[in-house]
């Protein structure tokens, strides 16, 4: 089999080391042919060589994205429409079984498989219908038609992202599978031999309102008026513009002694083996690798209660507050005065990594499912 996957980004952020994962399942495990279309040069490029697998840089654009409004939106829609006819000639010369787009905001690969009357899957990693980071000029339920309108089958990365189609697209339950993403990184963590107080707190992700960057700093300061100092990691925030935003932030609030900010990591095992608790603040998280990354690496998540962050968190290993500020503070300095029930917390967060560490990859399952649809182009 020849799959071509589609990435909206030659960055290395979860969506590409997922897709990372699903190329290594599919050449070395499989036997298969893989080529990857990238936007653009980046780190991803070189990791997916080393993968085994044929990259492409064709330049295209996304229909949804931060800053889409009306004009840039529409703009941006044009231009991604105007790179389908790119998509249609290197269809023809490298000739797919399958063709998978990795992201639900870019739309060409998409199109030119539709045309060229190939199997295509689209893999919905986002909240479609409920992230403020993803707008368009298009409505979003158009958008979520057109996913199913385009695709053969559309795998949702967890139930929460399903339930996001099927409410826009009820009939989409007929060509709609949930498989998580792949999570290759994380170690199995210490266990008893991690230090039992809550004392250094971890939140990765790019800096945004979505990410709750803010709320964390504002939980740091009301934990401080209370007499309890916690230090917070934020890790992969971004450019120095970021950074910059958030130690403004951070002094405004008084508490700019107990952040650090780390613009970008590729260890991101390190940093949970150091923190005492990760925090995941995302009000609409599709997912929530980093959720998955640090119960495996033995490090409780404390969470808000939204998006499919309590999915994960079902199986134990974290603490579910309220999506406020306030709850999250109050939440830390409860953990911290027992030590006793941040023990329990941080033991059956080491008990579920090691859990998640024997459970088999989705990879396998991804794969499997392009095997049936090429078998049957």
């Amino acid at each position: 089999m020849h799959a071509l996957f589609v990435s909206h980004s030659a960055d290395l952020m979860g969506a590409e080391r997922s897709l990372l994962a699903l190329v290594g399942e599919a050449v070395r495990a499989r036997g298969h042919q893989v080529t990857v279309t990238l936007p653009g040069d980046g780190p991803l490029r070189a990791q997916l060589a080393a993968a085994g697998a044929d990259v492409v840089v064709l330049p295209t654009r996304l229909w949804m994205g931060r800053r889409y409004g009306p004009a840039v939106g529409a703009v941006r829609l044009f231009q991604a429409l105007a790179s389908v006819p790119r998509y249609r000639r290197l269809l023809h010369r490298t000739r797919p079984d399958v063709v998978v787009t990795n992201s639900a905001v870019v739309p060409a690969g998409a199109i030119a498989a539709r045309m060229a009357r190939l199997p295509h899957v689209w893999v919905v990693r986002e909240s479609l219908l409920s992230n403020p980071s993803l707008r368009s000029v298009l409505p979003r339920a158009a958008i979520v038609q057109l996913i199913a309108r385009l695709s053969d089958g559309v795998v949702a990365v967890s139930a929460y992202a399903a339930s996001q189609v099927t409410s826009a697209v009820p009939m989409a339950r007929t060509k709609l599978r949930v498989i998580p993403p792949p999570v290759e990184s994380g170690v199995p963590g210490p266990g008893a031999d991690r230090p039992v107080a809550l004392e250094r707190l971890l939140l990765l992700g790019r800096h945004s309102a979505e990410k709750g960057q803010a709320d964390a700093v504002q939980a740091l300061a009301i934990c401080a008026r209370q007499g309890r100092a916690f230090t917070l990691t934020l890790a992969g925030v971004g450019d120095g513009a970021a950074r910059s935003d958030l130690a403004d932030l951070a002094r405004r609030y008084g508490v700019e002694a107990q952040l650090e900010t780390v613009a970008w990591t590729d260890d991101p095992a390190a940093l949970y083996a150091r923190a005492d608790a990760t925090l995941m603040l995302s009000r609409n998280e599709a997912y929530g690798r980093v959720t998955f990354e640090s119960l495996r690496c033995g490090t409780p998540v404390i969470g808000y209660r939204a998006g499919a962050t309590t999915e994960i968190l079902a199986g134990g290993g974290g603490l579910l507050v309220d999506a406020d500020a306030g709850a999250l503070a109050s939440a830390l300095l409860d953990l911290a005065a027992d030590r006793e029930a941040f023990g329990r917390l941080t033991a059956e967060a080491s008990r579920r990594g090691q859990e998640l560490a024997t459970e088999p990859s989705p990879a396998a399952r991804f794969v499997a499912y392009l095997e049936e649809l090429g078998a049957v182009s």
